[in-house]
C-alpha cells in the first residue's frame, strides 16, 4: 500500500494533528535516518522505526518502553510489581503538519525528536473558536457540539447533541461568551460521507465505513476545511 494511505481497520481513525514546518521532506527522512534515535528494546532507547518517505510524506513509527506496576497479592499480601512494555505510535510527517496515531505516551518525545532535526518547533495543534465556529457551519448535519460557560456561571461546561440547528438559540450557553471544546457532523468528503469529530486541542476522529482506505489528500482536504477563514471551492460547490 502506497505510504499516503491509511487502510482504517475498524469503523474509526482518531488522529493528533501538530503544527510542522518541513522544508524538504527527503532532507529530514536522511536527518532521520542517520542522524535521529534509532528504537532500541535491549539499551530501551526510545526512537524512530520502520520509517519510508515520498517527496511529500514521511510514514513511520515511534515507540518507547514505558513502566507500569500492578498490585497483586503474593502470600495474602498486596504488593506492587514493576514491568515494562513497548508503546508505539504512528506519524505522518509533511511541510504544515505531522499527524501521529496510537499510543500517547511517545507522541512527545516524537515532537522534541522530529523539532530537533527539522530545525523548527513540532507543536501540538490548537484549533481557534473562529475554526471550530465556521467548521461546525460547513457540516451537512451538526451531531453534537461542546461548549464552555465563562466561570462565574453556574453551568461551566454542556453538550448538545441531535438535530441542532443553531446551537446559541439554547439557554444553556452565554451566546456572546461561550469557548467551543469539540464539534461533531457528518461532512461529504471527496471519498464519500464521513462523521468528522475535532477538539479543541488538536484531536481529529474520521468515523467511516470498515475497511475504508483513508488517502492523504483527503486528510488534508479535512484540514482545510476545518482551518480556512473562506471555504475552498470545493466545499463552496456544496454548500
Amino acid at each position: 500500500m502506497p505510504i499516503d494511505e491509511i487502510e482504517v481497520p475498524g469503523s474509526s481513525i482518531s488522529l493528533k494533528c501538530w503544527k510542522a514546518r518541513i522544508e524538504s521532506v527527503p532532507n529530514l527522512f536522511q536527518r532521520i535516518m542517520k542522524e535521529g534515535d534509532a528504537f532500541n528494546v535491549e539499551s530501551e532507547i526510545p526512537g524512530f522505526h520502520d520509517c519510508d518517505s515520498s517527496d511529500k510524506v514521511i510514514r513511520g513509527f515511534y515507540s518507547a518502553i514505558i513502566p507500569f506496576e500492578v498490585e497483586h497479592l503474593v502470600d495474602g499480601i498486596s504488593t506492587k510489581t514493576l514491568f515494562k512494555r513497548i508503546e508505539s505510535c504512528e506519524f505522518l510527517a509533511l511541510d504544515g503538519f505531522v499527524f501521529t496515531s496510537g499510543k500517547t505516551n511517545p507522541q512527545k518525545p516524537l515532537s522534541h525528536g522530529l523539532s530537533l532535526l527539522s530545525g523548527y518547533g513540532v507543536t501540538l495543534l490548537e484549533f481557534e473558536f473562529n475554526q471550530l465556529s465556521q467548521f461546525h457551519d460547513r457540516l451537512s448535519q451538526l451531531k453534537s457540539i461542546a461548549l464552555t460557560n465563562p466561570k462565574d456561571k453556574e453551568i461551566r461546561r454542556v453538550r448538545l447533541t441531535g438535530q441542532i440547528e443553531s446551537y446559541t438559540d439554547y439557554n444553556v450557553i452565554d451566546p456572546r461568551n461561550h469557548g467551543i471544546e469539540s464539534v461533531a457532523g457528518i461532512v461529504d468528503s471527496p471519498l464519500g460521507p464521513m462523521t468528522i469529530t475535532v477538539s479543541r486541542k488538536g484531536g481529529l476522529r474520521l468515523g467511516v465505513r470498515k475497511g475504508f482506505i483513508l488517502t492523504l489528500d483527503c486528510l488534508l482536504w479535512v484540514m482545510k476545511l476545518v482551518m480556512d477563514e473562506k471555504p475552498p471551492e470545493y466545499v463552496q460547490k456544496q454548500l
